[in-house]
């Protein structure tokens, strides 16, 4: 018996001390399981629902009669103050604990001053679910900020939009007076001037020493007005106005001689929004008279389309000269400006254009931009 008495004796150490470790390590998992579900809590719900719970879980774990929380406002100027429990007196109560991470958000508990004190590893988890808020905090607010940014670019980009329909329907408005005006003024004055020649060169005879340079006046008169006519046709082409910048394309490459000319030119562009049809058609437009003027091609290709990303495309492609080192007419002062007026209108779309030289010689020019949503008022 006594040597069995001993033997427990011996042992009794040992017990005592893993009953030690095996409570140590609950309070551990208890602590970590109460990390979790502060995180948990903050992850499933927005800030301001999620802190009263976790203000709650934060008293009852530190035995606190009240929990004080104060956070900026992500809609206000002033912070905001949320507390859970009350204090029982002022006498009594001290503070238990005070988040001191630097951060905007300040946590504070209160209980009884006599009552079992926070040792250093209920304090470090404190700490952590402190941090856990602040994190939370600043995340949602972040998130906030991000949000306002993203409705006033939005609301920018809306103002800009609105602006580049603007200044489009400025610029046609001014091409349709300048139309109107010289089909009221100098067409009229030109076909007349055409006609009136043409009756002195009847008139006068075959005989007349003046009917030769009279028939090369009338003639220079006719291509005037034919000029003219053109002109105004392009400053505003009635089918852009009825039909759509597909077939206002479609007019204007039937009319073009002495070369062969594909044209795959998607109709849905005729449903773009006006800005962006209108745009499109002058870009297309100064392309096409490059072509005709300084290419010297045999053979012209014009694609219109939208692609699946929503983006409006053209592409103007010849088998002219090209644009190499060696070919000055991409430096000629019309061609040169031609170039940045192409540009500059579809900088106003958030837009580009690249010219390069094409896969078999000649000039390709691609021009694409966003399909913006908005139209000209007429």
């Amino acid at each position: 018996m006594g040597l069995e008495h001993n033997t427990d004796t011996a042992h009794s150490p040992d017990v005592t001390e893993m009953r030690a470790l095996y409570r140590a390590a609950e309070a551990r998992a208890a602590r970590l399981r109460f990390i979790i579900e502060v995180r948990n809590l903050l992850d499933a719900q927005t800030f301001e629902t999620a802190a009263p719970g976790v203000l709650s879980r934060l008293a009852d774990f530190a035995g606190a009669s009240l929990a004080r929380l104060v956070f900026p406002s992500s809609r206000a100027e002033a912070p905001v103050q949320l507390t859970v429990g009350q204090s029982r007196s002022q006498e009594s109560d001290g503070i238990l604990f005070a988040s001191q991470d630097g951060s905007d958000l300040h946590l504070t508990l209160l209980g009884p001053s006599r009552a079992r004190a926070i040792d250093a590893d209920d304090r470090q988890t404190l700490e952590v679910v402190a941090g856990q808020l602040a994190d939370a905090c600043n995340l949602e607010r972040q998130a906030a900020e991000k949000q306002a940014l993203l409705g006033d670019l939005e609301r920018q980009r809306s103002e800009l939009a609105a602006l580049v329909a603007q200044l489009i329907q400025a610029q046609e408005q001014e091409r349709r007076r300048v139309a109107l005006d010289l089909h009221d003024g100098s067409a009229q004055l030109a076909a007349g001037l055409s006609y009136r020649l043409q009756d002195l060169a009847a008139r006068i005879g075959e005989a007349h020493a003046l009917k030769p340079e009279i028939d090369q006046l009338a003639a220079l008169a006719r291509r005037s007005v034919a000029d003219l006519r053109a002109a105004i046709a392009d400053l505003r082409p009635p089918e852009l106005d009825d039909l759509g910048v597909a077939a206002a394309l479609r007019t204007r490459l039937d009319a073009i001689d002495g070369m062969e000319v594909i044209a795959d030119l998607d109709a849905g562009a005729d449903r773009w929004p006006a800005s962006t049809g209108i745009i499109f058609y002058r870009v297309a437009q100064e392309a096409i008279t490059n072509v005709i003027k300084h290419a010297k091609a045999r053979r012209l290709i014009v694609r219109l389309f939208e692609d699946g990303a929503g983006d409006a495309h053209l592409e103007v492609i010849d088998d002219g000269k090209g644009i190499g080192p060696t070919q000055p007419q991409i430096q000629e002062r019309g061609a040169r400006l031609g170039i940045v007026g192409m540009r500059e209108r579809l900088a106003l779309l958030g837009g580009r254009i690249e010219i390069g030289a094409g896969a078999s010689g000649g000039t390709c020019v691609r021009a694409f931009a966003p399909l913006q949503q908005e139209t000209i008022s007429e």
